[in-house]
């Protein structure tokens, strides 16, 4: 699938010249072969600028929503792990678990209000409240004190 994702990129932003030089490259001499590939990539280079001029990316002509549509996010964390190291996987692992536990905070957020509202002592908010973040782990209790703070 990401194959196929990188492959029809690659066919946006080529054209027939760029595709018959490439395939050109076998058949040169080794020590030319370096030059032609700094030629092709200065050919797609300005292809591209040229291309992206014309195309518009947005079809309601806002340029100016920049907010990532995280419900795809999954997926392109799935897409590039081939591409990744060992290390660079653990971290998008970590990002992962991230917004997992956001969400769950998210969702926890309507039953803490309620919670909060049967109650009007204080002190047996913050028992209540203590008695879940026992529930947690340290990495979760730190995403939950940074989620709750950005939330008052």
């Amino acid at each position: 699938m990401e194959q196929d994702t990188i492959c029809a990129f690659d066919a946006l932003y080529t054209n027939q010249q760029i595709q018959m030089l490439k395939l050109a490259m076998p058949l040169l001499p080794s020590v030319y072969r370096s030059f032609l590939a700094i030629y092709i990539k200065f050919l797609e280079l300005q292809y591209t600028m040229q291309t992206a001029k014309q195309i518009r990316f947005s079809t309601d002509g806002n340029y100016n929503d920049t907010s990532m549509n995280f419900s795809t996010l999954d997926q392109y964390f799935c897409n590039i792990m081939p591409y990744v190291s060992d290390e660079e996987k653990g971290k998008i692992q970590k990002i992962k678990n991230m917004f997992q536990t956001m969400e769950q905070f998210k969702q926890m957020q309507p039953i803490l209000d309620m919670m909060a509202q049967a109650n009007d002592d204080s002190s047996s908010d913050s028992n209540q409240m203590d008695i879940l973040k026992s529930f947690l782990s340290e990495e979760q209790l730190f995403m939950f004190d940074m989620f709750n703070n950005s939330m008052t």
